[in-house]
């Protein structure tokens, strides 16, 4: 077991991880995430199932196939690995990912 404090990235970057374990062929990230608003994420695929929780902010993320979601803070949001998706930022907002995949 570990307990581990939830931090966010420094240093002009956007993303930190926080935990990052490979365990009986599954994969776990997790990690934190502040965008400032009006900041834009282009589209893009990512290898690993994830999880987002919104903690504070509000969001805009739209899917390739034209699905479009508007998040508040305490909203969670799952995407599969193969979902195109883009960002926008409406708010300043932190977000808390945990990202899934099988080796």
């Amino acid at each position: 077991m570990e307990v581990i404090k939830l931090s966010y990235p420094e240093n002009d970057c956007y993303l930190k991880y926080i935990i990052q374990k490979q365990e009986k062929g599954i994969a776990v990230d997790c990690g934190s995430v502040v965008l400032k608003k009006g900041q834009k994420l282009d589209f893009k695929t990512l290898d690993s199932h994830e999880i987002s929780y919104l903690i504070s902010g509000k969001l805009k993320v739209f899917t390739k196939d034209g699905n479009e979601k508007i998040m508040n803070a305490g909203d969670l949001i799952y995407l599969n690995k193969d979902e195109i998706r883009k960002t926008e930022t409406l708010e300043k907002s932190e977000i808390l990912f945990f990202l899934f995949k099988e080796d």
